[in-house]
C-alpha cells in the first residue's frame, strides 16, 4: 500500500500529519510500501491510498484520520 499525505504547514497541520503518519506505521507495518508526506501551500489536509482520496479536509469538514483507512465508504 501507498500512502500520501497532503498537509498545509503553514495552517498548523505538520504535527497532524506526524501523528497520523505514527498511527498509520503502528496499524499497517509491513503492509506500507511507501508513505509520504508532502507539505503544500494551500490549508489542506489529505490521505491517499494508491493514488485514491481516501480523506479531505476540505470536502468532509474534518482531517483524515486512522479510521478512514480501516472503514472505507460504503458504496450505494
Amino acid at each position: 500500500m501507498d500512502l500520501v499525505i497532503h498537509y498545509g504547514p503553514d495552517a498548523g497541520f505538520e504535527d497532524d500529519a506526524l501523528a497520523l503518519a505514527r498511527r498509520l506505521f503502528a496499524h499497517f507495518e509491513e503492509a506500507i510500501d511507501s508513505l509520504s508526506l508532502i507539505p503544500v501551500p494551500e490549508a489542506e489536509f489529505d490521505l491517499y491510498l494508491d493514488g485514491h482520496l481516501i480523506c479531505s479536509l476540505r470536502q468532509s469538514g474534518r482531517p483524515p484520520r486512522l479510521a478512514d483507512l480501516l472503514s472505507p465508504p460504503t458504496m450505494p
